[in-house]
């Protein structure tokens, strides 16, 4: 997808970096600059500090950094082109994107564009059943209750009871070649000839699995068959766009309506999920199946804290739900337990009494004490003294891994008044399970971020030269003259290290050939991630140029004052660029001075007036 240069600008100065990352976590202004916690990072102090002016973000802890388009691609953790496209819709933008020529530039939209093409193909393929086949599928679908409207809202449809229905029309469209399709998940190879393929779902209901910005990245496949040997449910392996446990079934439906009520119904499989969307509940998720992971809650903790969990009441439900609650409470979460009669599940309960009984089910939610205490109940296991110390000890385990120690405290008393046991007792059995957790109480990041490698390269060797920076400063902040003194003046060897010499390259070129450097727009023109943290960095630190180590005292008390990065400015950066290459130069030939006499008094000279020519323009600054 090509999407022109002027239509990135526009997009970007519709969309103000400030008030994009402000409505995911709370930004507080401190002088020109704006400060966050670090999404991208388990953060305790503000460290995360935005440009408006400059309209970039960095991260000094963890050094993440970017634009506007780079927050939402890592934030959303959706491909560039996703993140210009959301951005787009943020400011009522048209791309005029023609959808009708799929996106093939790289792996990741590929993928997408096979999964959507396969959910068109499995939807048609419902649409256009007929005879037997027709009516024992729909059947099926007027057996579960699945209407027409739910069927389009969700886009389920029907993979042929063939070996080769899918591979045969991605033979004949011609667009995608088969080892890519595989690598989505929706052929299998044969063992025997690397050359053949067939379809991993045949004879089943299809479910397309989206993630939260409505692209298909899988599917869910409910048997139908008796014959069919596979389990009830198949899903798609996992792929680059496909991680089952950073996946949410139903997000995409529901992340306004969860945002809206505030809080948000965690089942357990696709049915589950439609079962309440039918009736109107459409605050729902579903794991698909798989245990709920920390990236599961931290997923869900970007639209609302509150999580009433709803699985099955059979054994198995039971235990997902317990391991569930674990990671809900440690990732510092409200909790609540929906639970359903014995042998319901939110189909059944709701074809058999309604919407009006599953209200009472949702008022009557319990907190994690009173549902364990009931499965204890349940079981005739508050019976003994050691099933009771059991029971306190489960009840303990669950709150130690609660990163609020108030709310610790509030459910110790709870306990203790319902049971009649000594809080100081509770408290010091608590200490123990918190130590015991200490290393994972706290939430982690919604967001995980690459490790990237510090901008001052590995080592010693390659640290950056304090001038060199200032180079980089000048041309982000710097006026008309400076820039122009450094286009004429600079010489390119005084530039050593790479990242650095990569950058003043580019900004040159822009500079030539357009008058100007525009922070956004070389940012997007960076692939590598270490100049992009570089430039980043300088944009928004509390800088401190080179010019002070070479000041008078009375330079240094001055340091309040606004530094002007002018024609001054930039004649200091060159003068200290050329006094290092005097310096270095002077001391390589100090180790044999006998036959270098003469070049070494030549350079102490030089050395000398380039040091005045500093200290003189440093005054006058």
């Amino acid at each position: 997808m090509k999407i022109p240069q002027e239509k990135f600008d526009e997009i970007a100065q519709a969309n103000d970096i400030v008030e994009v990352i402000s409505s995911y976590v709370q930004i507080k202004k401190r002088g020109k600059s704006f400060l966050a916690l670090c999404p991208f990072h388990p953060d305790k102090h503000p460290s995360l500090n935005v440009s408006q002016e400059k309209q970039v973000y960095h991260c000094f802890s963890c050094k993440a950094s970017g634009n506007v388009f780079s927050f939402i691609q890592n934030y959303e953790k959706i491909t560039f082109i996703d993140a210009v496209q959301k951005l787009a819709q943020r400011a009522n933008i048209d791309l005029r994107i023609n959808e009708k020529d799929p996106d093939l530039s790289n792996e990741i939209s590929k993928l997408y564009e096979i999964n959507k093409d396969a959910a068109r193909y499995f939807r048609k393929n419902l649409q256009n059943l007929s005879c037997n086949e027709k009516e024992f599928v729909y059947n099926y679908l007027e057996k579960r209750n699945l209407t027409s409207k739910v069927i389009e809202r969700f886009g389920i449809g029907y993979s042929s009871n063939s070996w080769d229905s899918l591979l045969s029309y991605f033979s004949e469209e011609d667009i995608f070649t088969l080892p890519d399709i595989e690598k989505a998940g929706l052929l299998i190879q044969k063992e025997s000839n690397s050359l053949n393929y067939y379809d991993r779902f045949r004879g089943r209901l299809m479910f397309p699995i989206f993630n939260e910005n409505d692209k298909v990245v899988g599917f869910g496949g409910r048997k139908l068959y008796e014959e069919d040997l596979g389990g009830k449910y198949i899903n798609s392996p996992e792929t680059r766009i496909y991680n089952k446990s950073k996946i949410l079934y139903g997000l995409n439906f529901a992340k306004e309506k969860i945002r809206y009520y505030d809080y948000v119904i965690l089942v357990e499989g696709y049915m589950d999920l439609i079962a309440l969307y039918k009736n109107g509940i459409e605050n729902v998720v579903a794991s698909s199946g798989t245990s709920l992971t920390e990236e599961h809650v931290n997923l869900i903790s970007r639209y609302t804290k509150n999580i009433y969990v709803l699985f099955d009441s059979d054994f198995a439900g039971i235990n997902a739900a317990k391991r569930g609650i674990e990671i809900i409470l440690e990732a510092g979460l409200e909790l609540s337990v929906i639970t359903l009669p014995d042998g319901e599940d939110p189909d059944t309960f709701l074809l058999k009494f309604g919407r009006e009984e599953f209200d009472k089910c949702l008022t009557r939610k319990k907190s994690v004490i009173s549902f364990i205490s009931g499965l204890y109940e349940k079981e005739n296991k508050l019976e003994s003294v050691d099933d009771k110390s059991q029971f306190i000890k489960e009840i303990i385990n669950y709150l130690g891994k609660i990163p609020d120690k108030i709310k610790r405290a509030f459910y110790i008393k709870e306990i203790s008044k319902i049971y009649s046991l000594y809080e100081s007792d509770l408290r010091d059995e608590l200490e123990k399970v918190v130590k015991e957790n200490k290393s994972r109480v706290f939430p982690k990041s919604s967001v995980v971020i690459p490790e990237k490698k510090i901008a001052n390269g590995s080592g010693s060797k390659n640290k950056i030269f304090q001038p060199e920076k200032d180079l980089i400063v000048l041309f982000i902040k710097g006026d008309e003259d400076a820039i122009s003194y450094v286009d004429s003046n600079l010489e390119i060897e005084f530039i050593r290290n790479k990242i650095v010499l990569q950058i003043i390259e580019h900004f040159l070129d822009e500079y030539i050939n357009c008058g100007k450097v525009e922070l956004l727009k070389v940012l997007n023109d960076f692939e590598n991630e270490e100049a992009k943290n570089l430039i980043t960095e300088i944009s928004v630190e509390k800088y401190e140029p080179s010019y002070f180590e070479n000041a008078s005292r009375d330079n240094w008390i001055n340091t309040t004052e606004v530094q002007k990065y002018n024609l001054l400015y930039a004649k200091i950066v060159i003068e200290n660029l050329r006094l290092r290459e005097s310096q270095d130069k002077r001391a390589a030939l100090a180790r044999d001075p006998g036959n270098n006499l003469n070049e070494v008094f030549n350079l102490d000279k030089e050395i000398f007036k380039l040091k005045q020519n500093i200290e003189t323009w440093n005054r006058q600054l």
